[in-house]
């Protein structure tokens, strides 16, 4: 039987000490939290390291939290991006669930509904994960099939 993956979420946030918070937050939920300090940072992780889940402030400078989810969904479109901000504006929140955001969540927020949103974002990326290799294993046994492979046990046009 496989090892699970420990599921791998990278936090995105200017302010150090919110940062911090959060990674302790993650680390308490067995993730594998990796910072950055800005949107160029994490740019430079997500062409280094599979993230299945982006946690990121929307106001940072130099790279917004709207362009890192557009780099991100460029970059790999089946991670899932969360947008955290002070400045929550329903029409904020509309872009970026048009950019492809997963959810938009205000500050302050408690810890019990930051580790709900990601837990959420992280059960997801898990069942896609798990259908791709499902399918794959349907397609393999679909394609020894028509062999003779073990375990099919016929071939009709029906």
């Amino acid at each position: 039987m496989e090892t699970p993956v420990q599921p791998t979420l990278l936090v995105v946030d200017d302010d150090a000490s919110n940062l911090a918070s959060l990674l302790r937050i993650f680390e308490r939920m067995d993730l594998r939290a990796l910072p950055a300090s800005g949107g160029r940072e994490a740019l430079d992780v997500l062409r280094r390291v599979p993230v299945d889940v982006v946690l990121t402030d929307l106001m940072m400078p130099e790279v917004s939290g709207v362009d890192l989810l557009k780099h991100v969904k460029a970059l790999t479109p089946d991670t899932e991006v969360v947008l955290m901000t002070a400045y929550g504006t329903i029409e904020r929140a509309v872009e970026a669930m048009r950019e492809g955001a997963y959810d938009f969540v205000t500050k302050p927020f408690r810890r019990a509904q930051i580790e709900r949103v990601v837990r959420r974002a992280v059960e997801k990326q898990t069942l896609l994960a798990e259908n791709r290799a499902l399918r794959a294993q349907l397609a393999d046994a679909r394609g020894a099939g028509d062999a003779g492979a073990p375990g099919i046990i016929g071939n009709s046009p029906a």
